[in-house]
């Protein structure tokens, strides 16, 4: 056994795939928090109403986090995790929700 220093060679290091399970429960949370509102009247304002503000900004870091894990995969020609893809649109949702109610709320009021 032999303690001279050899040069050890780097494995073939690829990059770590992602699954894109962080996209998909930031769409789904941002989803899910303009529902908040319908929760009881006996929770207090600020557990029912606060969520609110947090919808907008889930949904685009939804749609951030998993876009380019689709596009490697359209790079790469291999099927695209279904995660990423789900959490994309679930993030759309989030962010188009409050748009659209925006919009409605001004266009009426």
């Amino acid at each position: 056994m032999s303690f001279s220093k050899q040069a050890v060679e780097p494995a073939d290091q690829a990059e770590p795939q992602s699954t894109g399970t962080g996209s998909l429960l930031l769409g789904i949370v941002g989803v899910a928090t303009t529902g908040c509102p319908f929760l009881p009247e006996a929770l207090p304002p600020l557990m029912r109403f606060f969520p609110l503000y947090l919808t907008l900004p889930l949904g685009i870091c939804a749609v951030v986090w998993g876009l380019p894990d689709v596009w490697r995969s359209r790079r790469e020609g291999v099927p695209g995790p279904v995660r990423a893809r789900a959490g994309v649109l679930l993030g759309a949702v989030a962010i188009a929700v409050p748009l659209v109610f925006l919009f409605f709320y001004l266009r009426i009021g």
